[in-house]
């Protein structure tokens, strides 16, 4: 389970602190073990969730000053947060972290990078563009503050910004080489209530903000006082509440508290009229949303803000500058109003709009509603900061086990194995194929990868997977001319040898060979180490524990996952395959030991027809450890790999898997005769290297593939991949080397067939996987 570390200047009331609590949560909703780390934390003024338990605090480095007589803030701020990054480093001992996250100050960026694990930073607003420089003292005084910010921030591995206006403000002003990605800030689901305002008295308007100047609350109260006079004497009475983050240690929100009072005295407006509120609970805060009719949001070039949000959630509309954020939330004319200068009229004209209609704000705050439930709810949140904390954490693990031995590579082959195979029409001199593409590449001299003579399964072995019935039938069955003799018919019907599984002489060596292969291959997997066995001789996932299926007499994977039991204690089979891993899911269907993943064609009258469904999730104690991932036909490359990258994390940090095990079947690339994805090898290849980078043991398997050079090209290249070998595209002569024609190349190119899959089926199917099996597992791992 990965852990996180939080680091965040001062943990109070705000949106920058709403949002890395959103963040923590979400990381821990995903399965990460986080930590938050701060300067300072008053638990009368902070966010429910960092008081009540949900989340771990930990306050350091306090005992710096914030100013020094009242100067130099910006400088204690850094040394402040680069002192609490040097505490959280000396804590590195007690808790080992996998990551970093910080915002607001990069400062602390070049004291995490000695921990040798990656940092994300998240860039609210640059922060040498938030204040004035109006003299020369001042400009030197930021001129080493503004450079280091600009230094520190490009240290990050990843940088994510909270609207588009931020990133082209943070790409003008400071050139990182590192792409700035967009994080739209989040609302927690259903955090605010939405209550009906239509029994109020009077048309209220609700300011939220800190006191604090560049906030321009003034343009609320100046805004309200102009409503006033356009307003007849028949008009609804109407309220202004102000209400916002106060701090008395803070200079600025004292005076600018005051200078607003006094401004409301000026501007004559009764005090019957408006009420101010300093500091608030997120109860008071609902209450006051639940009274308001219109959400006025003052700031100008605000880098996002957080209360449209709210505002919109609460089913209430927002009337806010034409400026910053807002651009990016509001949506001018459904869900509110974005005004241009002069901004006192344009505020006063459609604040007035909503006296008058008093159907307004219920019709535009059901529309802002829907708009934040689409584009700024909690899971689409989570689900993208998911995707980048991975991103992040699969390229460390990437380079750390670069800079380590080369993981060894056991290959399972033999005369033997090649004779046998021999006897399936449908893959006849297919492993002669691989095996002599992967010399012509010189895979085989290579100092970490040795060849492996399998052993005959058992009896014992093969009975762990099948009925003994079944398997003395098969024993039997292939020394019989089934053509002249009858007398077995009904047993073949029983136990479906016929038509695709045809008995013929061999067949009991064959079940022993294919098995044993299998088996000796994960002999070779153990948790001390994080060895590749590699069989791609076995991979036949259709057969049933009393029946054969789909080419398959025996279930060479079951017995492999068997073997593999005795040493590990969570096993993870995913399963590449076009068709559908129905035999796995019957061994496995009511077991939590091992989980099983298989992405497969599904649709009507497709082979397995009987099995595949994404609501196949598994029974008793297997309940939400069975996950099908139904595709439909023609997916293409991206679709494949996107919906591949989106689940593995998800199933790495649910079940914790100890050991993986992965069907590599070809028969889903565009060439193969079963004529149904638009895949290149490009797809297979993506999905075991991020695998590969989880540096858990691992064997691999094949499956299907009835294009033998396509297969051939496949399993060569996982081959290489997994020595961490790039391989020529050009194809070494050899005395295969005719099946590679026309073109004589490696890479396979992707079709044209229509595909049938589209963003709102594929985000669905992660939908429900997340909902009825990921969070099912996480919990009952919890309790674990």
């Amino acid at each position: 389970m990965p852990r996180i570390a939080i680091l965040h200047p001062d943990l109070g009331l705000g949106g920058a602190e709403r949002l890395i609590i959103d963040i923590a949560l979400a990381l821990k909703s995903l399965g990460h073990e986080v930590d938050l780390y701060t300067n300072f934390h008053d638990k009368r003024r902070c966010f429910e969730e960092t008081r009540n338990g949900q989340l771990n605090v930990f306050v350091a480095c306090s005992w710096f000053p914030r100013n020094i007589f009242g100067r130099f803030n910006a400088l204690c701020a850094y040394i402040r947060f680069i002192l609490l990054a040097i505490y959280v480093l000396l804590m590195k001992n007690e808790k080992q972290y996998d990551l970093f996250l910080c915002d607001q100050i990069s400062a602390c960026i070049p004291v995490l990078k000695q921990s040798q694990r990656p940092v994300l930073f998240y860039c609210h607003y640059p922060d040498h563009l938030l204040t004035k420089r109006e003299s020369f003292v001042k400009k030197a005084y930021r001129w080493p503050i503004d450079t280091f910010e600009i230094y520190t921030t490009c240290l990050a591995d990843r940088i994510l910004v909270n609207s588009a206006f931020t990133q082209s403000v943070f790409e003008k002003h400071i050139r990182s080489d590192i792409p700035v990605h967009i994080l739209y800030p989040t609302i927690p689901d259903q955090v605010v209530p939405s209550t009906s305002n239509e029994n109020e008295k009077s048309i209220n308007f609700l300011s939220i903000n800190r006191f604090e100047r560049k906030k321009d609350l003034a343009l609320a109260l100046r805004s309200f006082a102009r409503l006033r006079t356009l307003l007849s004497s028949e008009s609804k009475s109407i309220h202004l509440y102000v209400i916002g983050g106060y701090d008395e240690r803070l200079y600025e929100n004292v005076e600018y508290f005051d200078e607003l009072q006094q401004l409301a005295r000026d501007l004559n407006l009764p005090s019957s009229s408006i009420t101010f509120v300093r500091s608030f609970s997120d109860q008071e805060k609902h209450q006051y949303l639940s009274k308001a009719h219109c959400i006025l949001y003052t700031p100008r070039n605000e880098h996002f803000g957080i209360v449209p949000l709210e505002a919109m959630q609460a089913g209430r509309p927002v009337i806010a500058t034409k400026t910053g954020g807002p651009l990016e939330t509001v949506v001018d004319g459904r869900t509110g109003y974005l005004c241009d200068e002069p901004l006192v009229e344009t505020f006063a004209a459609r604040m007035k709009e909503f006296v008058e209609n008093k159907n307004l704000s219920k019709q535009m705050g059901e529309q802002g509603r829907e708009h934040v439930k689409k584009i700024f709810s909690f899971q689409p949140f989570a689900q993208k900061l998911d995707e980048h904390v991975n991103k992040l954490l699969n390229n460390s693990r990437s380079v750390s086990s670069s800079s380590l031995n080369m993981r060894e590579v056991f290959y399972l082959t033999s005369k033997h194995l090649h004779k046998a195979l021999s006897n399936i029409d449908k893959i006849r001199h297919r492993s002669f194929l691989v095996d002599s593409l992967l010399q012509a590449y010189e895979l085989d001299k290579h100092k970490c990868f040795h060849v492996i003579q399998p052993e005959l399964a058992t009896e014992n072995e093969l009975a762990l997977a099948h009925d003994r019935d079944y398997l003395e039938f098969l024993n039997v069955i292939g020394n019989i001319d089934v053509e002249h003799d009858p007398t077995y018919n009904e047993q073949m019907d029983l136990y479906k040898i016929g038509y695709e599984c045809p008995p013929f002489e061999d067949l009991p060596s064959f079940c022993k060979l294919i098995g044993g292969a299998s088996i000796t291959a994960a002999k070779h997997l153990d948790p001390s180490n994080n060895n590749i066995a590699i069989n791609f001789f076995g991979g036949w996932h259709h057969a049933k524990r009393s029946q054969a299926s789909g080419f398959c007499y025996i279930n060479d994977i079951v017995m492999s996952i068997n073997e593999l039991r005795k040493r590990f204690q969570r096993i993870c089979y995913i399963d590449l395959d076009l068709h559908h891993g129905d035999g796995l899911q019957e061994a496995f269907y009511c077991s939590s030991k091992v989980l099983t993943v298989s992405l497969h064609k599904y649709e009507l009258g497709f082979f397995p027809t009987d099995s595949g469904s994404f609501d196949e999730i598994g029974e008793t104690w297997g309940r939400g450890y069975n996950i099908n991932v139904p595709l439909r036909h023609g997916i293409d490359d991206k679709q494949y790999i996107s919906i591949f990258s989106r689940l593995l994390p998800k199933i790495h940090s649910s079940f914790q898997p100890e050991v993986f095990v992965v069907q590599c079947g070809a028969d889903t690339l565009f060439g193969d005769p079963m004529k149904s994805f638009n895949l290149t090898t490009q797809s297979i290849l993506t999905c075991i290297e991020q695998i590969l980078q989880l540096n858990k043991p691992l064997l691999i398997l094949g499956g299907g593939g009835y294009n033998i050079a396509d297969t051939a090209r496949l399993w060569t290249s996982i081959t290489g991949l997994c020595l961490n070998i790039k391989l020529e595209n050009d194809i070494p002569e050899h005395d295969y080397f005719s099946y590679y024609g026309p073109d004589f190349t490696l890479q396979t190119w992707p079709g044209n067939r229509s595909n049938q899959n589209n963003e709102t089926y594929l985000d669905s199917l992660i939908d429900f996987i997340d909902r009825q099996q990921i969070d099912l597992i996480r919990r009952q791992y919890c309790k674990k």
